[in-house]
């Protein structure tokens, strides 16, 4: 009888070249993969980063587009998630893309190449599915999923796009489950995105030594000693980890959620009242005390109530609120490593998280109360999904237009450095993102 790991490798080395639904997965991953280049061109061009990785890797800028293997799958995972602009799974409550590709463009060749976005697919259903089981207990516990479910998505991608038999397989799964750790703790610090990158890295260390014959435990979904009850102390249900494989993929159902702030999706819905209420003509000076309201856990990547810095912020809905209701939009330069203003200190005593409201596996709701100085409730309302999410989602208009933003009309080096590895195919979504042009 096969083991749980074995049937789960079996799905994933399942051609989907014939499925119905494909054109509209690979859509969704061109998409994915469009935002991701945006985010990780941003990431590299930073002058910190340039200053942190050229010093780190012993050469010039130019070298940070130009390393290969497992150090090209670290700076590629950090620099995307750096902005935390990058998508987001609802189930994986995690950043597959920043991961996922990273690892995918570390060990593309000629070979491979041509199915990447194949590999991508099944990547995110493998995240998707774990994290369904394991979220939102592994992120109560203070785990950072993309650098724990991450690791093993990025694995098994490559795994897909390298056609790896079952037993190599098996072997870099468990190789990669080794190395999959990152927590919460380090939000508001370089150490939050190097998880991003040290999960991509780590699927690839993991893939370069089970191409070299390094053996591993090949049983890591075993309800005896799996990796998941050795993480959280629960097995995971076969059945919900197999049953029904793409049958919706985890691509299109929850779907992924794409980013226009650079700050936790967490804090999307409570960000977006703020900025109704300011449109209205609300402001922080108007208001004696301020009611965010979250479901049990909808806030617990938001970790800090009292951010000493800005870049702490980014994980505040204090902060953001206060920005939200001060000026009513944010810009790049709230959220570096500078010292929060002393004002926020004062409008942050008017705020109280409360943790009231129903929510599913796939919403992160939020209410916004708003007390005037008389007493009075002058707002008083609830995005159940917020602005980018798979229900409420940005147009390929908007997309585009961060993606333009993001690479400060720069296209020719994401084309020769970024994308250098990719294939025609890639180039050409590339070029048909960018001109606007329909999708065929």
């Amino acid at each position: 009888m096969m083991t749980a790991t074995e049937q789960l490798i079996s799905k994933l080395q399942l051609s989907i070249e014939d499925c119905i639904e494909k054109e509209k997965w690979l859509k969704l991953a061109s998409v994915a993969l469009i935002d991701y280049l945006g985010c990780l061109y941003s990431g590299l061009s930073n002058p910190l980063n340039q200053k942190k990785l050229s010093s780190f890797l012993d050469g010039d800028r130019s070298s940070l587009f130009t390393q290969s293997g497992s150090i090209q799958a670290l700076v590629y995972g950090y620099a995307a998630h750096y902005n935390d602009l990058d998508d987001v799974q609802a189930y994986f409550r995690g950043h597959p893309s920043s991961v996922i590709y990273s690892a995918l463009l570390a060990v593309i060749d000629e070979e491979s190449r041509d199915d990447v976005l194949l590999a991508y697919i099944q990547g995110v259903e493998l995240a998707g599915r774990l994290g369904k089981q394991l979220q939102p207990q592994h992120i109560d516990q203070g785990w950072h999923s993309t650098a724990t479910i991450g690791t093993l998505a990025a694995a098994a991608a490559i795994a897909v796009l390298k056609k790896l038999d079952s037993t190599t397989f098996a072997h870099l799964l468990s190789l990669a489950s080794s190395q999959a750790s990152g927590f919460l703790y380090q939000e508001g610090t370089d150490a939050k995105p190097l998880q991003a990158g040290f999960a991509a890295r780590n699927a690839v260390l993991a893939y370069q030594l089970a191409e070299s014959g390094f053996t591993a435990y090949q049983a890591i979904f075993s309800s005896e000693k799996g990796w998941s009850q050795t993480l959280s102390s629960s097995s995971l249900s076969q059945a919900d980890l197999l049953d029904h494989w793409l049958q919706p993929a985890q691509i299109e159902t929850p779907g992924l959620w794409f980013k226009i702030y650079p700050f936790c999706s967490a804090a999307n819905a409570g960000f977006d009242l703020a900025q109704t209420a300011y449109r209205q003509g609300i402001t922080s000076a108007d208001l004696s005390e301020i009611h965010i309201h979250f479901s049990a856990d909808g806030d617990r990547a938001l970790t800090h109530q009292q951010p000493k810095t800005k870049l702490e912020g980014k994980f505040s809905i204090e902060y953001l609120l206060w920005l939200a209701l001060s000026e009513g939009r944010v810009k790049t330069a709230d959220f570096t490593e500078e010292a929060i203003p002393a004002a926020f200190l004062a409008f942050s005593k008017k705020i109280q998280r409360h943790h009231d409201l129903k929510a599913s596996q796939t919403e992160r709701p939020a209410r916004l109360r708003l007390i005037a100085k008389n007493g009075h409730i002058i707002f008083n309302q609830i995005q159940r999904q917020a602005k980018g999410s798979p229900d409420n989602p940005y147009d390929l208009e908007e997309l585009r237009l961060k993606f333009e933003r993001l690479t400060q009309g720069q296209e020719k080096i994401v084309y020769q450095e970024v994308m250098g590895a990719a294939n025609q195919q890639m180039k050409s979504i590339l070029e048909k993102f960018r001109k606007g042009t329909e999708w065929k």
